[in-house]
């Protein structure tokens, strides 16, 4: 059975069925940003209690961040839901397709999910429909099946659990899904020095429970690794008069970073906390 739906640009894509997944446990939502343009607790006021059941809904992560996870650890064919960062209220599905990322608009009237032209009564209507595995086809003509929802529950950092496809096309069958990390990210950001209080502008490297920075992008060497393990806080700070500005806060020293614009910030902002929080939720 097909459907057609349509991406923010207004764009048609069809949705077939064909297969199902197992899903895995909940985990608590990602922490929200200082920068997000959400509400201010960073939750969609909108969205149905029951949402978190979904393992594969990010909650309020920006289209920058699905779109780095997508493609430094997805595959052609790994998918999240999250909110939509133009359209409160409205949730977006980010798709890896080949070696891009696509987007297409799930809306919520607060009874109903409505994807193309199906209707959902309720988040587990949702679900059932995403483990049949559609397929999605825009303008360009190419279809990509949504064969691995990118789940949300992540042990960092060197044990992750895979997920297993059963009962294909009718043929029982187990299938190995790719393992997921929370992505790497790297950039320049500019860094308040610890003695001297002069700004400098540095090259940073999150990478599992490593944030790192050198003198430069060409540098092998890092001049300091910060574990994350001893870090307690990442939130948006002001009190540099620097636009942009975060601090991490660790046991031992507070860095203040700035970045080159408000959705640079957010998105480190919000991987680091969705780093901690990765953390925090499997030390027992």
């Amino acid at each position: 059975m097909a459907s057609l739906s349509s991406n923010p640009e207004g764009r048609p894509t069809s949705v077939i069925s064909t297969a199902s997944y197992a899903s895995s446990p909940p985990l608590r939502p990602p922490l929200d940003a200082s920068y997000s343009i959400q509400t201010g607790d960073g939750i969609n006021p909108h969205r149905p209690s029951d949402m978190d059941s979904i393992p594969w809904y990010h909650f309020n992560i920006s289209r920058h961040v699905a779109e780095s996870l997508l493609i430094s650890t997805g595959e052609d064919g790994s998918y999240l839901l999250r909110d939509s960062s133009a359209n409160p209220g409205e949730y977006s599905l980010s798709v890896r397709s080949k070696d891009s990322v696509k987007h297409f608009t799930v809306r919520y009237d607060g009874e109903s999910f409505t994807f193309g032209f199906g209707k959902f009564s309720n988040v587990q209507d949702l679900i059932s429909h995403f483990e049949s595995k559609p397929v999605i086809g825009g303008d360009s003509g190419i279809l990509t099946v949504l064969k691995f929802p990118y789940p949300r529950s992540v042990k960092e950092p060197e044990v992750y659990d895979s997920i297993r496809v059963h009962a294909e096309g009718g043929v029982t069958e187990t299938k190995a899904q790719p393992t997921f990390a929370i992505a790497s990210k790297e950039g320049y950001l500019t860094k308040l020095g610890q003695h001297r209080k002069n700004w400098k502008t540095r090259w940073f490297v999150l990478y599992k429970n490593e944030f790192s920075y050198y003198k430069t992008r060409e540098d092998k060497t890092p001049i300091r690794v910060i574990n994350l393990k001893d870090v307690s806080m990442v939130m948006a700070d002001n009190s540099q008069y620097k636009n942009y500005c975060f601090k991490v806060v660790s046991s031992w020293r507070t860095f203040f970073l700035y970045a080159t614009s408000a959705q640079e910030a957010e998105d480190w902002i919000k991987i680091l906390r969705w780093k901690l929080e990765s953390l925090s939720g499997t030390e027992t």
